[in-house]
């Protein structure tokens, strides 16, 4: 039964009936679907105890017969405790004391009298041998069968288990990349480069794949060599075509209406257009490698943009362009048929390293056994005879062994796993005792990103016939109840699948009195609060921060209510940690995190994240390099610079100048170099935290809460003492700081010498798997507001739970490639990005979001906040929501964008009045907020400042700027393309429109992420230039990845929209060409590989990030300047008051190359949106409007005078190479010199600017 078929309807179901544990037979396989607060781990626990006693159906088992199965290390502990207790109280129960267990009284009650003694005995027997009982993690399941039944599973004896495969896919990875790559032609060579870049990039792409040998790939592509030889014979066709055909071809594109965004103006003949013609004669001409792909996308012919009334020529019109197309679907296959070779042969080595060293990992595990399960095709050849009954005869010995099983959490099952247990339990028919019980919440199943599978558990649910449900909520109280019962049942499919429906739940009669008593008129349990998209539309980051606000404020008034004791449950007061805030991921978390600071509330965050994300592990690593490397002063100087060591800039400054202190600190690296090599890493680590005072330097971060009008009633810890964000940092840092010393401890005892260990740690840091043993711990047990992500939250209850993110849609403008979904029940691996594959791909996440708002709308005992914000943007035909791809916006009945505020409310409150209980449900509005009251919501307080002097003032003596001396260009404005971070606010109004500064106001098609639509303004300029300084150019593959969520989430950008185009775009800056436009210096440039010189090619030793300095001045008039570079044909126009002191500015970059030293700016300009539009003409337009030759001359200047003084040697000519201006948005290995401006002024310039600037008189001297 196909996907569409099951939302259609057309599944059919087998009877449901109530689960009665007392009568479930344990015969043969039975479907039990328990909703959240249920009690499953109650109803397992109690048919365990049936299990163990028997009846007279079932012979009694003992504790090693009964196979229990779940998902993780904690599950299986909880499990194993709840069981233990259960067994307790059930002894209790057969020697005559009460339990107050109505299930365990009923089942003493069918144990004939006879048989009671034995049972007991039976009851004791199990208590004494519960530590071995058969309770597994699926995993562990699988080692112990293998372990055991290793002759009849073929498994080699000595195997050893590892959790931690990493290193030997990193080695796969790069093997790979090694054979396969380097052989490659340079035009193959080139579009793999740009499809991936390095090794690291391939494995990240390929991560989720490589377990999925079982999708199928609706890819029917030529083989990767076949493909790379047409493309060869395609591009030299193309070149000897293009000389003959491009001209008339030109003239007919010319004769069509084509998109003026993509071609440019017709009555400018189509600029763009000939740009793109310009560069493919020059790659026909000179180039070796790949035309622009970009130029041959926008040529290829059915894909021409017409404007309306156009007619696409045909290919016998136009051959060539219609060769175009054919050679860009071409390249555009290269990627899918790479991929599935990389796959394929990073698998294959993948597993032969493993093989070699007899390794197996978890997932090793589920295929060795599923493949030992697995019966070959029946066949009359003795060898597939012997295969089968070997397989057979395995499948029964496990079977005789494990007579029952209950897999626990069944919806995380995957097709592997579901395998295994069928073949074992449904297919052993000549084995009459066999009983499988699978246990599960199919609204529950949210763990897709760790392989589970939901179609897997809906095709187990087909082939079972026995289907049970538990209908009785136990959590939550009534109102709650009823609340989601009526939020998810008022939709005709609520979890987009007929194959999942939603049974409505009922509660028990005590949850009527489950009540959260306050102060408050509203005594509602399902609490939904709307944020309106005001005026301006509401952006995502406006909108988490105004969400958190509000439920932070709720969160005080709760706390500051329970006080006084007008807030309680059932008389029981609330504190902090009975609140629990769900979200998403650690970014959420942190937003919530400040809200609640800022009210001087604690709060805790867990996470499933790993410690290896952490800021303490990248300084860490930094860290470790020095020690090991403690001769290195670069390695020092760089772990110096750390928070953890602790060290002031003044101190770094004193490392520099001081001899002795250098050597000072030499030494004591090179102490804890030895604690190293004699003691451990530990003992080394310990020492450094110790000399440095590290623990104190970090928990001695708690400053005194700020005092706020309420802060006088709350005296108690939950508000007022658990206080200061900077506390809660610091003993969250000291936490991560520990854990990963006994990481580093623990593989130590596995690795051999100092580099093995770095190398690891290394790794760990690009690939974090966020596993049991590298899952961030809970710094505290304080009592403080708990931040929970929602997949850590399941199987978990609060008394008052607040979801305030869930409203904010995932990214959908951008397609991933390759794209894991579902078709036919089938998992399906899509390398093409095809558009029904996108659909389909959207349509599943859109389900699993469904799954995660049930689990966080099903964890509060009492009350449950949920916040709906309208995340939108106002456009000229009105509002654009994206409400509609969201999980509640479904539910809600919004089905296309067009919903404003007014929709939202009704839809709301539709449900609202149409809730049978009337305090279910409650509906506020919020009132919409724009940005200019933020700050006040943020709970800050408004700076006091003494009153602006209104008139003007005269001063002998200033620092001015170069902003200074262009502040006023003589009949001059600023126009379209400023640059981001030269303007300040008060400069925004000269913008010709709005459009120019406003982010979503773009022609760019389908409102595409990309640099071209990125945010402009001054704020996105600030953002782009502290990015490209806080990573190391030659290793940006590691670092970039770490640098960006810090300056991200400083400067406000959505890290889930902007991070993979932001490493894609930055790593494009990194990678294009720094060309000069002149023959002679573009040589001196090369490379020794006689490669252009790239900023990815500077190491930290070759820059100064943000060079200082003061340039003095003698009484400069606006008019000297001016006439000085008129004469020699530079801009002047500039209007300044007369200049005496210092000229003060900042160089973005310095670099030295090959004994020349260079100057470059970032300039984040928005000149057009697409790379055409920064070739150098627009550059240079640029550059004479906004001044910048002024700007770079400035620069020119200090520089030479800083050599001069450095250097005795210096001469101009020789060691200044020349100032770079790299516009970012137009920077493109695919473009060659676009984005990229450059100069080197004469000179004489410079020496009579020199005289200028040093004396006044100088040039009238001359």
């Amino acid at each position: 039964m196909t996907d569409s078929e099951i939302a259609n309807g057309k599944e059919t179901h087998s009877k449901v009936s109530k689960l009665n544990p007392l009568t479930l037979p344990f015969a043969g396989s039975s479907l039990i679907e328990a909703s959240a607060g249920t009690g499953k781990t109650y109803t397992i626990s109690g048919l365990y105890l049936r299990l163990l006693l028997g009846d007279k159906d079932k012979a009694p088992l003992t504790c090693e017969q009964i196979l229990v199965v779940t998902f993780t290390n904690a599950a299986t502990e909880e499990l194993r405790d709840r069981i233990r207790k259960r067994i307790q109280v059930a002894f209790k129960c057969f020697i005559g004391l009460d339990t107050n267990d109505e299930f365990v009284e009923a089942l003493y009650q069918q144990v004939p009298e006879s048989e009671r003694a034995i049972a007991l005995r039976r009851l004791d027997l199990a208590i004494k041998s519960l530590d071995e009982a058969a309770i597994f993690t699926i995993h562990g399941f699988c080692q112990r069968i293998l372990s055991d039944m290793a002759f009849e599973s073929s498994l080699l004896f000595e195997s050893e288990f590892t959790l931690d495969d990493s290193e030997f896919l990193h080695h796969a990875v790069r093997d790979f990349w090694r054979e396969t790559c380097y052989p490659l032609p340079q035009v193959l060579a080139q579009v793999i480069d740009n499809e991936f870049g390095d090794p690291d990039s391939l494995a990240w792409q390929l991560k989720p794949l490589l377990g999925a040998s079982q999708a199928n790939i609706p890819f029917v592509a030529k083989e990767f060599n076949q493909l790379a030889d047409e493309l060869v014979q395609s591009l030299a066709r193309f070149k000897k075509r293009w000389p003959t055909d491009s001209e008339k071809e030109l003239e007919l594109l010319h004769s069509l209406p084509l998109n003026g965004a993509r071609f440019g103006k017709k009555a400018d003949d189509y600029p763009k257009l000939a740009a793109m013609y310009d560069r493919l004669t020059n790659w026909v001409s000179f180039g070796n490698g790949l035309p622009p792909v970009k130029d041959l996308e926008m040529l290829a012919l059915s894909e021409l943009k017409l404007n309306k009334g156009g007619t696409i020529p045909s290919a016998n019109d136009a051959p060539l362009l219609d060769h175009i197309e054919r050679l860009f679907a071409l390249i555009q296959q290269i990627k899918p048929s790479f991929l599935i070779r990389a796959r394929d042969g990073i698998r294959l080595r993948f597993m032969l390293q493993k093989a070699q060293r007899n390794l197996m990992t978890p997932d090793d595990l589920l295929i060795t056994l599923a493949d030992a399960l697995s019966t070959a095709t029946k066949s009359t050849d003795t060898e597939s005879t012997a295969t089968e009954s070997s397989a057979h005869h395995l499948a029964k010995a496990i079977a005789t062994r494990f007579p029952v099983a209950l897999i626990d959490e069944f919806q995380d099952t995957d097709p592997l796993q579901f395998t295994i247990f069928s073949t074992i339990y449904q297919q052993q028919t000549q084995l009459d005792s066999l009983s499988l019980l699978m246990i599960g919440d199919p609204k529950q199943a949210i763990y897709a990103f760790r392989g589970a599978d939901i179609h897997t558990y809906i095709h187990a649910r087909k082939q079972t016939k026995a289907h049970y449900n538990l209908e009785t909520n136990y959590r939550s109280s009534t109102a709650l109840v009823n609340g989601v019962n009526q939020l998810f049942s008022q939709h005709q499919d609520p979890f987009i699948s007929d194959a999942i429906p939603y049974d409505v739940v009922d509660t028990p009669a005590s949850a009527d009195n489950k009540k959260l008593t306050e102060a408050t008129e509203d005594k509602s349990a399902l609490r939904i609060k709307l944020l309106g998209e005001g005026e301006s539309g509401l952006n995502k980051t406006t909108a988490r921060h105004l969400l958190a606000n509000d439920a932070a404020s709720e969160i005080k008034r709760l706390l500051t209510e329970a006080q006084t004791e007008q807030c309680h449950m059932n008389g029981k007061a609330l504190i902090a940690k009975d609140i629990a805030v769900l979200v998403r991921d650690k970014n959420e978390a942190s937003v919530m995190k400040q809200a609640l600071s800022e009210r001087n509330i604690g709060a805790v965050f867990l996470s499933r994240d790993s410690v290896f994300n952490t800021q303490e592990a990248f300084e860490l690593a930094i860290i470790l390099r020095a020690i090991a490397n403690p001769k290195d002063e670069r390695c020092l100087r760089a772990a110096l610079a750390t928070e953890l060591m602790g060290y002031s800039a003044q101190q770094i400054h004193l490392f520099n100048q001081d001899e002795e202190q250098r050597q000072s600190l030499l030494d004591q690296f090179a102490d804890w170099h030895q604690t190293w090599l004699k003691r451990g890493i530990m003992p080394a680590l310990l020492s450094l935290a110790n000399q440095t005072q590290l623990i104190k330097r970090y928990l001695s971060k708690q400053l005194s809460p700020s005092v706020d009008s309420n802060s006088d009633s709350m005296a108690d810890s939950s508000v007022d003492s658990s206080a200061n964000s900077n506390a809660e940092s610091g003993e969250r840092r000291l936490t991560d700081f520990r854990h990963l010393c006994e990481l580093l401890q623990q593989k130590a005892t596995e690795l051999d010498g100092s580099s093995a260990i770095m190398n690891w740690f290394e790794q760990q840091l690009i690939d974090a798997q966020g596993n049991d043993e590298q899952q961030l711990r809970l710094e505290s047990e304080q009592n403080l507001v708990q931040i929970v992500t929602i997949h850590k939250s399941k199987g978990l209850e609060y008394p008052v739970c607040m979801v305030p993110f869930i409203s904010l849609a995932r990214d959908n403008r951008k397609k991933p490639a390759p794209m894991l979904y579902h078709k036919n029940d089938q998992l399906v691996w899509d390398v093409e990005g095809t558009k029904e594959g996108w659909e389909q791909y959207k349509q599943e996440n859109l389900a699993e979001d469904l799954r995660l708002l049930y689990v966080a709308l099903t964890r509060p005992v009492y009350v449950c906040y949920l916040y709906i914000a309208n995340h939108s943007r106002m456009l000229k035909a009105g509002v654009s929501s994206h409400l509609y791809e969201t999980a509640i916006g479904y539910l809600l009945g919004i089905t296309t964008k067009d919903c404003d505020f007014e929709l939202l409310s009704q839809q709301a409150l539709a449900i609202k009045t149409s809730a049978p209980v009337p305090d279910a449900i409650s509906v506020v509005q919020l009132e919409a907020i724009d940005d200019s009251v933020l700050t006040e919501l943020n709970g800050q307080s408004q700076q006091l400042a003494a009153k602006t002097l209104q008139r003007d003032y005269h001063t002998p003596w200033r620092v001015g700027s170069y902003s200074g001396l262009v502040k006023h260009l003589a009949h001059e404005k600023v126009s379209p393309g400023a640059d981001d971070e030269d303007f300040s606010q008060e400069t925004l109004p000269q913008f010709e429109s709005a459009a120019d500064i406003n982010p979503f106001d773009t022609d760019v098609e389908n409102n595409a992420i990309n640099r071209f639509t990125f945010e402009r303004g001054a704020n996105a300029g600030s953002f782009m230039h502290l990015v490209l300084e806080l990573f190391d150019f030659t290793n940006a593959e590691v670092e970039l990845p770490q640098a960006l969520p810090k300056a991200m989430e400083q400067y406000g950008f959505d890290q889930e929209i902007w991070t993979d185009t932001l490493i894609q775009w930055y790593q494009q800056i990194l990678h294009s060409p720094l060309i000069t436009n002149n023959a002679a210096q573009d040589n001196q440039l090369l490379n020794d590989h006689g490669l252009p010189l790239t900023l990815a090619q500077l190491a930290p030793e070759q820059k100064l990030v943000e060079m200082e300095f003061y340039l003095p001045i003698s009484q400069l008039k606006s008019q000297q300047l001016n006439q000085l570079l008129q004469q020699y044909g530079y801009d002047a126009g500039l209007e300044f008051d007369e200049l005496q002191g210092m000229l003060k500015g900042f160089i973005d970059l310095t670099f030295e190359y090959k004994g020349q030293y260079f100057i470059a700016d970032y300039k984040s300009n928005h000149l057009g949106d697409d790379l055409t539009c920064y070739d150098h003409n627009a550059m240079a337009t640029a550059i004479s409007s906004h001044r910048y030759n002024l700007q770079y001359i400035l620069y020119t200047l200090a520089l030479h005078r800083y050599l001069s003084l450095r250097m005795p040697s210096y001469d101009y000519q020789r060691h200044i190479g020349g100032s770079f201006y790299l516009f970012l948005r137009g920077m493109s290995p695919e473009a060659s010199g676009a984005g990229i401006f450059f100069d080197k002024p004469p000179l004489a310039l410079i020496t009579d600017l020199d005289a200028l600037f040093s004396n006044n008189n100088a040039l009238e001297q001359k």
